[in-house]
């Protein structure tokens, strides 16, 4: 009679050494795994068992995920600024390009002070845009130098870049990060 695993199904040839009641291929005994073969495949235990249709990481819900973080941040970001990062040193609504190189003839650099950090992108920007317009004005890093932290701090101020302007009007604190507009018209007001 010819016997044929229930696990491997390999058919067992005449001359093998294994014992009657195992198989010579995998090792298993016929009674057992034929009595796991007839139980229902939800009884049977195997250790891990793949979800049917679905392979890998799930994917749909990574990409979501990374979509929403990527949307806060954004709005984050925009919510800091007060405006979007697009119009954040966009140049004024009120004066032209040639009036403010005019305005900024006639600054001195220590009517405009910047209290900055090396790291502070929004520093780097906001320096940036006074160059290219020409503006003079006098810059203290903290990153370098800890009397400029010092003062800083004696400010009351919380972020960088923190501006002190110093306009017809009188000083002026630019708490809430650059603004042009608000550089503007405290200069000029």
């Amino acid at each position: 009679m010819t016997t044929i695993c229930p696990k491997c199904r390999h058919i067992r040839p005449a001359d093998t050494t294994a014992p009657d009641w195992q198989c010579p291929a995998c090792g298993v005994a016929y009674a057992k795994a034929g009595a796991a073969m007839n139980r229902p495949v939800e009884a049977r235990s195997t250790g891990y068992r793949a979800t049917p249709g679905k392979s890998g990481p799930p994917w749909r819900v990574m990409l979501t995920i990374v979509a929403v973080l990527v949307g806060l941040y954004g709005g984050h970001q925009a919510h800091l600024d007060k405006r979007g990062l697009g119009e954040l040193f966009s140049g004024t609504d009120s004066t032209d390009e040639a009036a403010m190189r005019q305005l900024a003839g006639t600054v001195r650099a220590e009517q405009v002070v910047m209290y900055s950090t090396t790291e502070c992108g929004y520093c780097t920007q906001a320096r940036a845009w006074m160059q290219d317009y020409g503006f003079a004005f006098t810059e203290c890093n903290m990153s370098r130098d800890s009397r400029c932290e010092d003062e800083f701090r004696a400010l009351g101020a919380t972020g960088t870049p923190y501006l002190v302007v110093r306009g017809p009007r009188g000083e002026h604190h630019m708490k809430e990060g650059f603004d042009s507009d608000e550089f503007i018209k405290a200069l000029s007001s």
